[in-house]
Parts: structure tokens; C-alpha cells; sequence
């Protein structure tokens, strides 16, 4: 009887010892949560909830782990530095962040878009589809047939690193923008004021409440845009150049990102900072690269490491780009699984 109390009390505590919970972002769950299920080491949950309430959960010690699009922000890493506290960042994968659009009357041509007219819509400026500023960046045949129709402008209304990505863009366009708005997990979205906008949760809830509405424009991660069918406009580079979303224009600005990067125990703002708007003549403008994140002193530390290298494998990144995104370079990530076993060793 003793015996088999034992052997159960230690099967327990080896169930609980393998299993991680994280939650956050849903640019990043169609990647973590297909490592989750393919992963065999230990029990994976991920709860794609948006980056500001995983962010939020890992620091309540409610998970193991956190999935953001951004570095934890600026006002709350400086606390946790404050009290001793060392904060592991791991990129994983890189991506995209999209333009949708729903105007029937387009079909499939695509929409050219630049961050400075996507700033005046968003900020209510540009009211309707066939306004001049938009016009003069389309091909003949797409300027034709934009309709006079208002502008709905979707956004995200929970906390999202989506959102901080695509403000990014905006605000390095935009001199209006970047001093009035910025960029930030929560915005206070001109456009709703003057009755044009809708706030949704989740990049699932942007690219559905697009595609029920006639004559809108949202923002969300690629595999989104795939999933809901819905086309992705063309945005304008740093070097000028229209661009759509490919593994190859991913890849392209992320090139020299990685020479930006210092190490996983520190918050990488400059880094993430130079992903939008990177240069590049093929480059994407609105590129991210989502981390992992959590505690150093994490009693889960080799459990969550080696879950993280699993997401750095070649298996995995090579399986990124079925779903849209982008695998970071082999030599960036043995950098980093080199810094990971480095941490384990310290």
C-alpha cells in the first residue's frame, strides 16, 4: 500500500513538473501552439490572450512563461530591474503585421498603402476611399476604382503588441502621429471619435469584424489575413519601394537586425525598434519578431529553456513558413540557444 502511494505521490509531481503554462500573444499562437502539440517533453498550454495580458500574467505569477511581440514595456521592466528581478526576452520566429482591406469593388488588385495615410485614417483625417492622398500611390487601374465610400478603421481594443508593431510603423511615418499618439500596447484611436472607427478583440476579432464589413481597413498579424481570405495591402518601405508580405521580405528585414541584438537578460528595445521600417530594398516595413519571456529564477527555468529551443529548431522554424511567418537566421539562433545554455549554467 505504502509503495504504491509513493510511486503515485511521485507520478503526480512528475505530471505537474512537466507542465508549462503561458499565455499572450496571438501574432505568435498559430506557431507556439502547433510546437505545443507536436511537443513531447512536457505538457505545453498556451492561451493566445493578447502581449499586454500575458505580459500581465506572467508578472502576477499566474504562468511560466509569456508570448509578447514587444519587450515588456519600459515602465514595467524598470521596477522588476528595481527589485532584483532578471527578465529572459527570446525571439522565436519572425512575422508580419498586415493591412487588411474590404472593398468589393478592388476584387483582387492590390491596395498600396504608405504609413503616412494609414496615420490620416487612422486619425480621421482621410474620410473616405477615393481621397486623393490615396489615389496618387495606386496603379491606374486600382485609382479607378476606388469607391466613394467612408473609411472604417478596425482596431484592436485589448492590450496588443500587434497594435504597438503597426503604431510603430505609423509613428516612424508620421511626425503627427509620433508626437500626438506614439506608439503603445493600448491606443486612444482618434478615428473613434469621429465615429469611424471599431475596436475588436484579438487579431481574430479584426480580421472577422473586416471581413463582415463593407469599406474597412484593419491591421493583424499574416496568418490572420490567410486564414480569413482576406487580401494585404502593399506598404511602402524605407527605400520607397511597395512591398506585400512574404517569407523572403521577412527574412530581408531581419538581416541586420540580429547586430542590434545584446543578449536574453536584456529587455532588446533597440533591436525590436529596428525591425520596423528596416533597410532593405526588398524589406517588409512592419516586421516583429515575438518573444518568449519569463523569470530567470523561475523554478520551470530547464523545463521552459528547452521548450524555447524547441521553437528554435530547424524542424519548427522551417515549419514557421507554411504559416506565414519567417525563420530566424541559423546563426542567430545558435546564438541564442548558446545564451540559453549559458543561463542554465549560471
Amino acid at each position: 500500500m505504502r509503495t504504491a502511494l509513493v510511486a503515485s505521490l511521485l507520478l503526480s509531481h512528475a505530471v505537474i513538473a512537466a507542465s508549462l503554462y503561458g499565455s499572450g500573444s496571438t501574432f505568435v499562437y498559430p506557431f507556439v501552439s502547433l510546437a505545443a502539440y507536436y511537443y513531447k517533453a512536457a505538457h505545453v498550454t498556451y492561451q493566445g490572450v493578447g502581449s499586454g495580458a500575458g505580459i500581465a500574467n506572467l508578472l502576477n505569477h499566474l504562468t511560466d512563461f509569456a508570448g509578447s511581440d514587444v519587450p515588456i514595456p519600459k515602465e514595467r521592466y524598470a521596477p522588476l530591474l528595481f527589485e532584483g528581478k532578471q527578465v529572459v526576452h527570446v525571439p522565436v520566429v519572425a512575422g508580419s503585421v498586415v493591412v487588411i482591406y474590404n472593398v468589393p469593388e478592388l476584387g483582387n488588385k492590390v491596395l498600396k498603402l504608405d504609413g503616412e495615410v494609414l496615420a490620416e485614417i487612422y486619425m480621421g483625417k482621410i474620410k473616405y476611399w477615393d481621397d486623393p492622398r490615396i489615389k496618387a500611390l495606386q496603379d491606374p487601374e486600382v485609382a479607378a476604382k476606388l469607391p466613394h465610400k467612408p473609411i472604417i478603421a478596425v482596431h484592436r481594443s485589448d492590450a496588443s503588441g500587434t497594435t504597438a508593431v503597426f503604431t510603430k510603423y505609423l509613428a516612424k511615418s508620421s511626425a503627427e502621429w509620433n508626437a500626438k499618439i506614439g506608439s503603445h500596447l493600448v491606443i486612444n484611436w482618434p478615428v473613434d471619435k469621429v465615429g469611424r472607427g471599431i475596436g475588436a478583440p484579438k487579431n481574430q476579432g479584426v480580421a472577422a469584424t473586416v471581413s463582415k464589413t463593407s469599406y474597412s481597413i484593419g491591421y493583424v498579424e499574416y496568418a490572420y489575413a490567410v486564414q480569413a481570405k482576406l487580401p494585404t495591402a502593399a506598404l511602402k518601405n524605407a527605400e520607397g519601394n511597395f512591398v506585400l508580405p512574404t517569407p523572403e521580405t521577412i527574412s530581408a528585414a531581419t538581416a541586420g537586425a540580429a547586430k542590434r541584438w545584446i543578449c536574453v537578460l536584456h529587455a532588446p528595445y533597440f533591436y525590436a525598434d529596428s525591425l520596423v521600417l528596416a533597410p532593405g530594398k526588398d524589406s517588409y516595413p512592419i516586421v516583429a519578431t515575438p518573444y518568449i519571456i519569463f523569470f530567470r529564477d523561475s523554478p520551470k527555468l530547464k523545463q521552459i529553456v528547452d521548450f524555447v529551443k524547441y521553437l528554435l529548431s530547424d524542424e519548427l522554424q522551417k515549419a514557421s513558413i507554411k504559416m506565414g511567418y519567417a525563420p530566424l537566421s541559423k546563426s542567430f539562433r545558435q546564438q541564442l540557444l548558446a545564451e540559453l545554455d549559458q543561463l542554465l549554467r549560471r
